[in-house]
């Protein structure tokens, strides 16, 4: 119990925002409209869930295809897709990252390692273990390893530590805020 309140404090000091700003909706139409405009490669980031423990440190999850999420999503449960109309739709909050330098090339390469890394579990690994997955460390982990299989070094975590939080990418420079504005 004791490691975990140490772990819990750790991660929690490491998942600070400096951008604490969300899109929410207030419509199923904006769902749509917002499905509408998100790309492969995109990151979803959600809002901290201070009600589940796992959600304390936010969540992380990645588009797959034009209208697919990918994500590790918690413990016991390995990769899983969903549609992202009815992902979205259970999110409150959320916010999404688009890789500045993602073009053909790179979008290439990176499904590639979408194809895998989807028979993992879900385990808290040091970030550059590909044995199993979190979250935010498997969204680290397909840019990380897509730029090496390019021939350069990318490290999107904005902490540059151990382990990496959807924080962390969140406050990322490699990464643009996506608005979702009309």
């Amino acid at each position: 119990m004791i490691a975990l309140l140490i772990t819990t404090a750790f991660l929690g000091g490491c998942s600070v925002s400096n951008t604490p700003e969300f899109n929410t909706w207030k419509s199923h139409q904006q769902l749509y409209q917002v499905s509408n405009k998100l790309k492969i490669g995109d990151i979803i980031v959600t809002g901290k869930d201070w009600t589940r423990p796992i959600s304390w440190f936010g969540h992380s999850a990645i588009m797959v295809s034009q209208y697919k999420v990918g994500e590790y999503p918690q413990l016991c449960i390995g990769y899983y897709e969903t549609d992202v109309i009815p992902w979205l739709s259970k999110k409150e909050r959320f916010t999404v990252l688009r890789y500045k330098a993602f073009n053909e090339k790179f979008k290439t390469a990176f499904l590639k390692n979408i194809s895998k890394t989807k028979d993992k579990q879900y385990k808290i690994v040091k970030k550059t273990d590909n044995s199993a997955f979190y979250c935010s460390q498997y969204v680290w982990y397909l840019y990380w390893k897509t730029a090496k299989d390019l021939g350069y070094d990318l490290d999107v975590d904005e902490g540059g530590g151990y382990f990496v939080t959807p924080y962390d990418l969140l406050n990322s420079k490699y990464f643009d805020k996506v608005s979702f504005i009309p």
